[in-house]
């Protein structure tokens, strides 16, 4: 239990859950908006997951690409909304007192699930390679994450392979289907996509909470590396069919319930039997869900603490 890592949960839902303005994610700037307009309420949110438990922070630059950007002729504000989505996780980093990680995200260039969308190798390394130049010596970790398709993962974890900080691979799944990319790759494929590269932990993120339970069994088998996710705050009714499509995220609501804090923290203990040992939460998971994680993890880390001690008084006993 000692080797635990928890980071925090959603952003763009958690503006929207404050009342602030969120555009579409896949019309507009989505969360990046608020970089400009409610950068206060960004800062909050980081202090109120820092006060939660969490261990490492995500500062606010998912939706900070040159593709998304210039959906509303922003792409020459691509340097200034990451540096200043950093500035906002330090700043509340500082004013918390607490040493935590910051992280940040090498995210799907264009819409999130949309594997049909990802541009050719050539566009991705350079869109990727820039925001990994801007990233450099700023973070402690680079999180390549909600990655759709096997090369756009590849090519975002390629752009970082000189880093500093850690390195981090996550993949999301497609709505409803167990173990499957919404590009129709199997989550060992998109393993194997990547075995020459270096990566310090994979991970699966941005659907329900227990279809990550299953791909971290698949996971777990193929690496020696930490492995981890941070899921949705929903359980999806799970369906076995090999095709692909481009309604992830519209299979994923069809298909979808919410889940409480309890409930999804219940699921994560069973990431934690699978050989998970990062563990957080993305969309709509809030403050609430990172403290039940923080203070049930504790407690169970205390009884397996007070069982080893047990143990080894017995041991010596024995052998008086």
């Amino acid at each position: 239990m000692n080797n635990l890592i928890i980071g925090d949960g959603g952003m763009g839902s958690e503006l929207r859950f404050r009342g602030v303005e969120v555009p579409s994610h896949v019309e507009s700037i989505w969360s990046a908006l608020a970089l400009i307009d409610n950068p206060e309420v960004i800062k909050q949110i980081h202090l109120d997951y820092i006060e939660a438990g969490a261990e490492y922070i995500t500062v606010n630059n998912y939706a900070v690409t040159q593709p998304i950007l210039e959906r509303e002729g922003m792409s020459d504000q691509l340097e200034d909304l990451t540096l200043l989505s950093i500035s906002l996780a330090k700043e509340a980093i500082k004013e918390s007192g607490k040493n935590i990680m910051v992280a940040a995200s090498l995210p799907p260039l264009e819409t999130s699930y949309r594997a049909d969308l990802i541009q050719d190798t050539s566009k991705m390394s350079d869109q990727y390679g820039e925001l990994a130049e801007i990233l450099e010596g700023q973070v402690d970790i680079m999180l390549c994450e909600t990655m759709a398709n096997s090369e756009e993962g590849r090519v975002a974890l390629s752009s970082i392979q000189n880093s500093k900080a850690k390195k981090w691979l996550s993949w999301t799944l497609h709505g409803n289907r167990l173990n499957k990319l919404p590009s129709g790759e199997t989550v060992v494929e998109a393993f194997e996509a990547v075995p020459d590269l270096d990566c310090d932990a994979y991970l699966i993120n941005c659907c329900g909470a227990n279809l990550v339970t299953e791909s971290l069994k698949v996971l777990n088998k193929l690496t020696d590396k930490p492995i981890g996710g941070f899921a949705n705050s929903e359980m999806i009714e799970a369906i076995q069919n090999d095709s692909s499509n481009i309604s992830a995220e519209n299979d994923h609501w069809a298909s979808a319930s919410v889940i409480d804090e309890k409930t999804y923290t219940d699921e994560v203990s069973k990431w934690i039997d699978e050989g998970a040992t990062i563990l957080a939460g993305c969309c709509r998971t809030r403050q609430s869900h990172i403290k039940e994680m923080t203070e049930r993890l504790s407690k169970k880390k205390e009884i397996s603490l007070s069982l080893i001690k047990i143990y080894e008084t017995t041991r010596l006993l024995s052998n008086a």
